[in-house]
């Protein structure tokens, strides 16, 4: 390809790969891809997995749901010496992943990388860019999510839902994993970030906290940073919010329905209870066209001693198209360019905002569509 980097998808069917590859080719008009690797591998046929990873310096995994299919990528990621990426949003198999794995990906000099998608790319690299832009010691950020969705409106493909629903009914197993790991507490320094509870009004919109991985990923990355190379951690407060009264209003009871039914083998049936939002089919082309995203950052610091009440503040916005599907797609494919060509940041189990070279992966990424934008003030 034009980065010098040759590539293979990998799948069960070669002949529904090559269909695949057709399809997109026609789409945006380009020349076929008959020099594309086609590589057959099965994740319940390990030696196929195994054989995969060894011909590879690098795996971007998109075969969720991840606490089912993605141990054994994992360890066959390490026995082949292969960079692993993946656009998981499971917090539990994120954590167990690091737990599990970081020691021996150090000494390999691997990263292992989850949450290279939508899932938690904007979140995780847009508190990094408001601490690298930051004129002295940020130490707290929250963070809105406003999706934009167009008149099609929009629906959720059926993994991305069963990610979803794992996420939620394994919640009590992740407590107790954390409690059982018993890291210790990140230190609050600087003015400590008051917790919004409940639906609130921020800037003319309606916001609720927002219960992905999101905040999980950021903080991982805060830990890191503290106990690895002596930095301030940022607190942090994650948040969606919604322009629409009745888009909100509807999420809100869709959200108590759903945590109501995950927790129950009810949930699993997605149509019985998501009146077609979520489908085997996935979003269709006119509503990928007419969606966007944009996450604010709003933040505060110390521009000399984090001691008293902060004196800077710093507003940032990243933003871009359709999350699900095309912005997903640009976050972890420029992820796996930047560790291949820039090299990784550090290696081991951690996230993207450990793993990656920020400044080439933010330059990246806004000459593919995504936006970054920063303004500094006083408190």
């Amino acid at each position: 390809d034009q980065e010098g980097v040759s590539w293979a998808i990998a799948g069960r069917s070669p002949a529904k790969m090559r269909c695949v590859l057709e399809k997109i080719a026609d789409e945006l008009s380009l020349d076929d891809f008959s020099g594309v690797g086609i590589v057959e591998a099965d994740v319940d046929n390990l030696q196929s997995i195994a054989e995969m990873c060894r011909s590879a310096k690098l795996l971007i995994n998109c075969v969720g749901p991840y606490y089912l299919w993605g141990r054994q990528v994992v360890e066959a990621c390490l026995e082949g010496r292969t960079h692993y990426l993946d656009i998981s949003g499971e917090p539990l198999f994120m954590e167990q992943m690091e737990a599990d794995y970081n020691s021996r990906a150090v000494e390999e000099g691997l990263v292992v990388v989850s949450a290279c998608g939508f899932d938690s790319i904007p979140a995780d690299i847009g508190v990094r860019y408001a601490q690298l832009n930051f004129p002295g010691t940020l130490t707290a950020v929250e963070s809105f999510l406003h999706p934009r969705v167009g008149q099609r409106g929009f629906s959720v493909h059926f993994p991305t839902f069963q990610c979803v629903v794992n996420g939620f009914s394994s919640r009590d197993r992740l407590i107790k994993f954390r409690r059982d790991r018993n890291l210790p507490r990140i230190p609050k320094m600087g003015r400590v970030l008051a917790p919004r509870g409940g639906v609130f009004r921020e800037g003319g919109l309606f916001c609720a906290p927002f219960a992905g991985a999101d905040r999980s990923v950021v903080m991982r990355t805060q830990r890191y940073l503290h106990e690895k190379e002596e930095g301030i951690p940022v607190q942090c407060g994650v948040y969606m919010s919604f322009q629409s009264t009745r888009l909100f209003i509807f999420l809100c009871c869709f959200g108590i329905i759903f945590l109501v039914l995950v927790s129950t083998s009810f949930g699993r049936h997605p149509r019985i209870f998501t009146l077609g939002l979520v489908s085997r089919e996935g979003a269709t082309p006119d509503q990928i066209a007419q969606a966007s995203f944009s996450i604010t950052f709003k933040g505060y610091g110390y521009s000399g001693e984090v001691s008293g009440e902060p004196d800077r503040s710093i507003t940032a916005e990243v933003s871009g198209p359709d999350p699900g599907y095309v912005s997903c797609s640009r976050f972890v494919c420029q992820a796996a360019y930047s560790v291949l060509k820039a090299g990784p940041r550090k290696v081991g189990v951690v996230t993207p905002g450990v793993a990656l070279q920020t400044h080439d992966y933010i330059a990246r990424l806004q000459t593919r569509g995504i936006s970054f934008s920063h303004t500094i003030g006083d408190m």
